[in-house]
């Protein structure tokens, strides 16, 4: 098919139902008179609007290379453990996943609704602004988000963790409610406020609890659920304080070794399974969360069957 006479600029990363949109609303077309013209030059096609189907046709309408969306950049690509790499975290153009969808910076897109799959969070640094779910507003404590979004893009991606792969949004509700409890605040945040509120604590709480020492914590089934809960509560608190110290006592205090759990290298005697350990308000209130998480905590850690089409070729963008 011929290109449309009012084209768009393309992004990196950008999704086919990205651009098919933007080229629909820049050409005063609606989706569906544009997918009847894609319909009657290609066979088969179903009646609903579905341009992830026609990737090299959305491709010449934007006047792109038809092989605009088949080109793979791996960069973008969360790190996985695959036999592909000796089971090591890397981003395999087999069995790596690409990230969801994410609404780009809309000054960065030149005002353009913008959608892309990249290594990228909700924060813009460049511009300061908060983009996540096609919000544009700024940010007053730029410096804290900044840290947390160079996090989310280096340490927190090299472990296969981006902001849809669930431990984020486990961490937002840990924050969220331990917050809720010391300060009296309320609880009545949906999960998209909740990341805005809370987005440096939250990936600082899954860093902190997906790091090798905690890893080792939370795969030892044996201390059972209570230790986990007032290690979990403890984390929090610390991340909260924002206080390197208290996270250095966290790290030092729940140590584990088989079915004994030693609060602290200085501690004499070792408390057993089955033993009582105390905690607060937020280890009570998750205590019974436990199995959802180490589940959500130790996803990353595990190895992932090859993401690979019929074809066997790696996922294409969405």
């Amino acid at each position: 098919m011929r290109a449309l006479p009012a084209p768009v600029r393309a992004f990196r990363g950008e999704t086919v139902a990205s651009i098919y949109a933007r080229l629909v609303t820049r050409n005063a077309l609606t989706p569906g008179e544009l997918w009847t013209a894609i319909r009657k030059s290609q066979q088969g096609l179903p009646l609903r609007t579905t341009p992830e189907a026609v990737p090299r046709v959305v491709a010449q309408l934007a006047g792109l290379p038809a092989n605009w969306f088949d080109e793979d950049d791996t960069r973008s690509r969360l790190f996985t453990r695959c036999m592909h790499s000796g089971w090591a975290h890397s981003q395999c153009a087999t069995c790596a996943a690409l990230p969801k969808p994410l609404t780009m910076c809309r000054r960065c897109a030149g005002g353009a609704h913008v959608e892309v799959q990249s290594r990228a969070g909700a924060f813009c640094a460049r511009h300061g602004r908060w983009h996540y779910d096609g919000r544009d507003d700024g940010i007053g404590t730029r410096a804290a988000y900044e840290r947390a979004e160079r996090c989310l893009t280096g340490t927190l991606w090299a472990r296969g963790i981006g902001l849809d792969t669930g431990e984020l949004e486990l961490a937002c509700q840990l924050i969220s409610t331990y917050r809720g409890l010391v300060d009296r605040d309320s609880f009545d945040r949906s999960a998209d406020q909740r990341l805005r509120d809370f987005y440096p604590d939250a990936i600082e709480l899954t860093a902190f609890l997906t790091a090798p020492w905690a890893q080792a914590f939370l795969r030892n089934r044996q201390i059972g659920h209570l230790p986990v809960a007032a290690m979990v509560e403890a984390s929090a608190a610390a991340v909260a304080s924002r206080s390197r110290s208290r996270l250095s006592s966290v790290r030092e205090t729940f140590l584990a070794s088989g079915r004994e759990l030693r609060l602290g290298e200085s501690a004499t005697r070792p408390l057993r399974h089955g033993r009582s350990v105390e905690m607060g308000s937020l280890g009570i209130l998750v205590r019974d969360s436990v199995p959802r998480i180490r589940a959500v905590f130790l996803r990353h850690d595990d190895a992932r069957r090859p993401l690979t089409t019929r074809r066997g070729r790696p996922p294409r963008r969405q």
